[in-house]
């Protein structure tokens, strides 16, 4: 892999050092295994939006999801692919991937760590994702992408024009350069979990996002990538040739 030396990239000016508090604002979307709440982090000085994004508990008892806030079930997905570069034990990764009672609570223990290091290694990568800002219990704390009157448009929603669309690609390009340079694949990328906010163009939902030191499907899923987005640009009259962009991407990742 290509090593560049950089400074660490800063965190947004909007994240201060001083006393806070948080404040819930709802729901923000219910996913098939997490939710994401909007809360409002009061500091001193200002006031800011976050992203809470929350894990269901895999085995709830009676009530117990709408005690904790949840407003849906749990459904898993078929996601051994993703898991198979954890590094664990012999006898936990043999449960993770047999898919043994014990092997889903571990599971849904590791999974919001997994998306929590992801995220920070995009970030620090220079790829365009929410700032990480915090670990929680059952989640994570992350910049929320949108203001006070609503939340940003998944890019399959979103309606872009001309320019709006060859920006969007070369947003997305230069993020998916970033990830791959520093070892990462996205491995579920669709117009579905990209953001599109005032011209900027956001990678969000990382939680199965895969290295290619540990994984050996990572490129594989590196050129289905290419090929979701691929697709879904040349749809909107910006033809995108996959396997030219995937040979470049491979170039970084050797």
């Amino acid at each position: 892999m290509h090593s560049v030396a950089s400074a660490p990239r800063a965190a947004p000016d909007w994240l201060v050092d001083e006393p806070y508090e948080d404040h819930p604002r709802g729901t923000l979307k219910s996913g098939k295994e997490a939710e994401v709440f909007l809360v409002e982090r009061r500091f001193t000085s200002r006031t800011v939006l976050l992203a809470h994004k929350r894990y269901r508990p895999r085995y709830p008892g009676r009530g117990e999801l709408r005690a904790l806030g949840f407003s849906n079930s749990t459904v898993y997905r078929g996601d051994s692919v993703y898991k198979a570069g954890w590094f664990l034990p012999t006898r936990d990764k043999r449960a993770v991937m047999g898919g043994t009672a014990f092997g889903h609570k571990l599971a849904a223990r590791l999974w919001p760590i997994q998306e929590w290091t992801m995220l920070e290694r995009a970030w620090a990568s220079g790829a365009s994702v929410p700032y990480p800002v915090e670990r929680t219990d059952d989640g994570l704390l992350m910049e929320f992408i949108g203001d006070e009157r609503q939340a940003a448009q998944k890019l399959a929603q979103a309606r872009l024009s001309t320019d709006e669309v060859e920006s969007a690609w070369e947003q997305l390009l230069a993020s998916i350069r970033s990830l791959t340079a520093a070892g990462m694949v996205h491995a579920d990328l669709s117009a579905y979990n990209l953001l599109w906010w005032e011209g900027r163009l956001v990678l969000i939902d990382l939680p199965q996002a895969v290295e290619f030191t540990t994984n050996t499907d990572a490129y594989d899923l590196l050129h289905r990538d290419v090929a979701n987005v691929g697709t879904w640009f040349g749809r909107h009259g910006r033809p995108v040739d996959v396997e030219a962009t995937y040979a470049e991407l491979l170039a970084l990742a050797f």
